[in-house]
């Protein structure tokens, strides 16, 4: 009798998920299956500056794959355009998980919160109010937990990331420039991600 395939789970995103990736490749504590049983296989998609409408161009990327979960990290670049309202990113965002999971197949989607931004305490590429921005980054959670939750049927659910919302956890867990994470955010991430994904394939298996 054969064995199981694998399961198969793929981060899909900004650059979040390659400098992700970069930090797993340098640091033998970590592991690309994300040290969970049965040694699923993880793809790590991301692209530096993605938008929802990047990813939509790349969902290539998804159907080479076929992944069971998605894991989508995305919308702080959208957020950051002030001639985008929170509503059409919401809304952008909804279409690319229904697209996953109704024409690519996808079992199960994870879409990780929105993470404010800190003062920069160096010169930034990014530079933004930090009060609009997490205001903007607030109304977006708020939103896409109410849509996720009410219209998808329990297939797609907003992750709530723990660790990066107190002034202490910020201080740690992002880097100089306010906007990306710190070598220490980046694990709290990696556990944020594992702990998304373990709950997911319970979901699936319970199905």
């Amino acid at each position: 009798m054969a064995a199981p395939s694998p399961l198969k789970v793929q981060l899909f995103g900004h650059s979040f998920v390659r400098h992700l990736k970069d930090l797993i490749r340098h640091d033998s504590t970590l592991r690309f299956n994300l040290n969970l049983q049965g040694h699923p296989l993880v793809q790590y998609s991301g692209f530096s500056g993605a938008r929802v409408e990047t990813l939509h161009h790349r969902l290539t990327e998804i159907s080479d794959f076929e992944p069971e979960i998605v894991v989508l990290i995305i919308g702080t670049n959208d957020i950051y355009d002030s001639s985008c309202s929170i509503l059409s990113v919401a809304n952008k965002i909804e279409d690319l998980v229904r697209t996953l999971l109704f024409e690519l197949n996808v079992r199960y989607v994870v879409v990780m919160q929105c993470l404010h931004r800190c003062t920069p305490q160096v010169s930034s590429k990014y530079p933004v109010d930090t009060i609009w921005f997490n205001n903007r980054v607030d109304s977006l959670n708020l939103l896409l937990s109410e849509r996720l939750r009410s219209v998808l049927d329990s297939r797609a659910c907003l992750w709530r990331l723990k660790g990066f919302w107190t002034i202490s956890s910020k201080e740690r867990n992002f880097a100089k420039d306010g906007c990306h994470l710190s070598s220490q955010g980046q694990r709290q991430l990696y556990r944020n991600i594992r702990a998304a994904v373990v709950a997911a394939t319970k979901r699936i298996l319970s199905s």
